[in-house]
């Protein structure tokens, strides 16, 4: 692993302690949006690592779900935590509720699972070596047409 691999998983690690001592201390809904940033990172990095990047969160959940979990054998419990923590953050970062501190604990054993696994899907090269380029590939791959439309 390069050197941006691991200090991208060491901040992740970093932000997930971070997300404990809040969610200790009794601010659950900065514990949620925490959790969500430190598995966050943990995709950002895995997507890195196949050469891709993306400039939105709801792009770099998409992409990992598709690109790690579907094409590259992650663990589909990852994408799905993921997807749910994105969920959760939004409803902690603009709801009026406050998180409760169950639901900020499950968020912190959730962003764990994904960092646990995205780092046991990178230590595993047969799943996480990105594929040779082909013919000029580009960060983002090109959409599929849609059935029914012309090229």
């Amino acid at each position: 692993m390069t050197r941006r691999v691991h200090g991208g998983l060491a901040r992740a690690r970093v932000e997930l302690g971070g997300a404990r001592v809040l969610a200790e201390n009794g601010f659950g809904d900065a514990a949620v949006s925490r959790a969500f940033h430190a598995a966050f990172r943990a995709a950002e990095i895995a997507l890195l690592v196949l050469g891709e990047t993306r400039a939105e969160h709801s792009e770099v959940v998409s992409a990992f779900v598709r690109r790690v979990v579907r094409e590259r054998s992650l663990d589909p419990r990852a994408g799905r935590l993921l997807r749910s923590l994105y969920n959760r953050r939004a409803l902690a970062d603009h709801s009026d509720a406050t998180a409760p501190a169950a639901e900020a604990r499950a968020a912190l054993d959730d962003a764990a699972f994904v960092l646990d696994a995205v780092e046991a899907w990178l230590a595993e090269p047969a799943l996480s070596t990105p594929p040779a380029p082909e013919n000029g590939a580009t960060r983002r791959p090109e959409k599929p047409v849609r059935r029914g439309s012309r090229a």
